[in-house]
């Protein structure tokens, strides 16, 4: 089985491994000509304007290239940083290339290819079962396993089972230690955790990693394929692979804050080009001896979102609103959504529905996805941005 998962890591990962390695040597001027070789050709293409979410929503084709099934294949942003948004993935290599990041990124934490994990990300796919994929030699634990009638099951079986890697949201760590207990945790023999796509603040990580004796491996990315940073040990900053995209940070009018721009180098599928994120970085003040990546002294406008259900346990958001969700079609229905709790066990939805969207069947999707808490729905024509120019999908309004 190892040399068939070998085999299927192909030959775009072994590509970027090898550029991984080679980036970690070069000098700045190295890693800027580098990166400004490869904007230059999309701006040559597409002009050097920064570009925003709406530009691809409605120009999706002229931002294309090669959209050719099988060649590509549709994906969908997950909507937690702002609207929705498809595009058109390479559909051969951005899985190996996403891969040999991941990898690289995890392996900060003592992970290396095919080191068995456990996943509790919200996959609500297959069951209340937790379901193994033996490809990717990993356990899927879907939220539905840690219901009052489940739990029993789930500490039972998480016993039973070899050294792994945890692989969670920075939130739903701190959930699933909640749900199945402290003492149960400290028991388990994991050997790091794989922690990113929320905010996690270095304080957090450091004490967890005293308190449990475990690393953690933590990184910025999202959904566009366009940038990814790994978080260095070394200044706890954040450093931007040159290799897989270029980063620009640009003035922002949030005040010690600049914009993250970013442009992807994929030749199939969706090109973005000086693409603002809609995330604020803060300016590298010192200098790091790890590597000469770009670099961000930490982001802004990511937080790990949890919210209390109705036995008074912190659960993640994440897992139960959006994650399952993002599979089908479902989000052609809402064009926006933002959650508010006032109280525990009971949550505010707050939709801007698409024209002609049938509000009936987006009240039923989403009670049937979250049934830990008592929802309320309001359908509104917009929802109001934070100072940073981004949605909070999920408002604490909970007094102390």
């Amino acid at each position: 089985m190892t040399s068939i998962r070998q085999a299927l890591l192909g030959p775009s990962y072994y590509r970027h491994r090898h550029l991984i390695e080679q980036s970690k040597t070069w000098s700045a001027d190295r890693v800027q000509s580098y990166t400004s070789e490869r904007l230059a050709r999309l701006t040559r293409r597409y002009g050097d304007q920064v570009t925003m979410k709406e530009d691809y929503r409605q120009h999706l084709d002229r931002y294309t290239r090669w959209d050719v099934p099988p060649l590509t294949h549709p994906v969908r942003t997950s909507g937690t940083s702002g609207q929705m948004l498809r595009l058109q993935a390479d559909t051969f290599a951005r899985r190996q290339k996403e891969r040999a990041y991941l990898f690289d990124i995890w392996s900060r934490a003592g992970f290396r290819p095919h080191d068995l994990r456990i996943r509790y990300r919200g996959d609500m796919r297959h069951g209340v079962a937790p379901y193994y994929d033996r490809l990717e030699n990993v356990w899927v634990i879907s939220p539905a396993a840690t219901t009052e009638p489940e739990l029993g099951k789930l500490r039972s079986w998480l016993r039973t089972q070899p050294p792994f890697f945890l692989h969670v949201y920075p939130s739903s760590l701190f959930s699933l230690i909640d749900l199945i207990g402290e003492d149960l945790f400290r028991s388990l023999p994991v050997r790091g955790v794989l922690a990113g796509s929320e905010a996690f603040p270095i304080a957090e990580q450091q004490q967890f990693e005293r308190d449990f004796g475990i690393k953690i491996a933590h990184w910025y990315g999202h959904s566009e394929y366009v940038t990814l940073a790994y978080c260095c040990r070394d200044c706890h900053g954040f450093h931007f692979y040159p290799t897989y995209g270029r980063v620009d940070l640009l003035p922002s009018d949030t005040e010690g804050c600049r914009r993250i721009v970013g442009s992807s180098y994929n030749w199939i599928g969706t090109q973005f080009v000086r693409y603002d994120t809609g995330d604020l970085a803060v300016a590298a003040g010192r200098e790091c001896a790890a590597d000469n990546f770009p670099r961000a002294a930490a982001i802004v406008g990511r937080v790990q979102e949890t919210f209390v259900d109705m036995s008074g346990r912190r659960r993640s958001l994440f897992d139960y609103a959006f994650s399952d969700l993002d599979h089908d079609s479902f989000f052609d229905l809402i064009k926006d959504v933002q959650f508010v709790q006032k109280e525990p066990g009971a949550l505010q939805v707050r939709v801007v529905p698409s024209p002609g969207a049938d509000r009936a069947k987006i009240q039923q999707v989403f009670a049937a996805n979250m049934t830990l808490t008592t929802l309320e729905f309001e359908f509104v024509p917009s929802i109001e941005r934070s100072q940073s120019g981004k949605r909070r999908y999920f408002v604490n309004a909970m007094t102390s």
